[in-house]
């Protein structure tokens, strides 16, 4: 797909699919600030904007991504032009939850039994266990990845969502602080040719309840 073509979301969407092999050649600095900006204008509960990325270009440590220890020898990641490690931040998505809920509160913007709900649903937030947060800063988190890899689709780009990897060894590998969870890898490169572009989706009467 050439970058200069115009593509709208349907198009996007219909073209998305997941690259598992890519020509090794690096995503330049111009389309990991597109990708970034784009998940960084996803929706969020509450603006709490939870989504923390670590970009990783580095021939050799892209190597070691592909290794057993790290994602179970999936050797083809070692062929991306990046792989964005999409993170949440748990204690920030919980604070700034709270804050929203109050700058609501405070300047009238929310009122009566809704804001009521709101202030419900912070503290249930707040007090839940660590893995209950987790969930629900990964799920805001999953939206902003959306928006990457339908961005990826309008800049010729290929991507493929990874959720089989060892989260300690990758946050050892790259120095993350262990209070930042890993919600996913996001590979993203130039896809090899001959790849299959066919969706095996179930039809909309199978997943429309009655």
């Amino acid at each position: 797909m050439n970058k200069q073509s115009i593509m709208g979301v349907k198009e996007a969407i219909s073209g998305r699919h997941s690259v598992r092999s890519f020509i090794p050649k690096s995503v330049s600095d111009e389309d990991i600030d597109a990708l970034i900006n784009a998940a960084r204008l996803a929706p969020s509960s509450l603006n709490s904007q939870p989504w923390r990325f670590k970009v990783v270009r580095d021939k050799e440590i892209l190597k070691k991504f592909g290794e057993k220890n790290i994602s179970r020898t999936q050797s083809w990641l070692a062929d991306a032009g990046a792989i964005i490690v999409c993170c949440a931040d748990v204690a920030g998505y919980v604070k700034d939850s709270q804050a929203s809920a109050f700058f609501y509160r405070d300047n009238e913007l929310i009122t009566g039994d809704t804001m009521d709900g709101i202030e419900d649903y912070v503290e249930r937030e707040s007090s839940a266990d660590r893995a209950a947060k987790f969930g629900a800063a990964a799920m805001n988190v999953g939206i902003s990845i959306s928006f990457m890899m339908l961005r990826a689709m309008e800049l010729g780009l290929g991507t493929c969502w990874v959720g089989m990897y060892n989260e300690q060894e990758v946050k050892k590998m790259l120095n993350i602080d262990n209070e930042i969870r890993i919600v996913s890898l996001l590979a993203v490169g130039y896809p090899a040719e001959g790849q299959p572009h066919e969706h095996n989706r179930k039809d909309v009467s199978e997943i429309l309840l009655p």
